[in-house]
């Protein structure tokens, strides 16, 4: 039985070139998705944005994010139930 000095491999370099796009592509889209509100600076800037719109009340505001074609966090101040909620994009200033 001979011996190879070379390995072989199953993994062209097509492949793993491909599974490393797809691994960037599924990291990208779920950034987009999740990024701003998983990040605590950011999530910080909207929670002080959104007691801002609320008029320092911390107790009145509703700060969320809504995940969807285009995410965005979303501001409502319970104190005034009849003005409707507003969108603050999808990225607060944390600076």
């Amino acid at each position: 039985m001979g011996v190879s000095a070379t390995a072989t491999s199953t993994f062209s370099f097509t492949t793993v070139k491909r599974l490393a796009v797809a691994v960037v592509v599924i990291f990208a889209v779920t950034y987009y998705l999740y990024g701003p509100a998983a990040t605590p600076a950011v999530q910080s800037a909207a929670v002080a944005k959104c007691n801002n719109y609320a008029h320092g009340n911390f107790r009145s505001f509703r700060l969320g994010w809504q995940v969807g074609f285009h995410p965005h966090f979303t501001c409502w101040d319970a104190s005034r139930p009849d003005v409707p909620e507003v969108s603050f994009g999808w990225w607060v200033n944390p600076f």
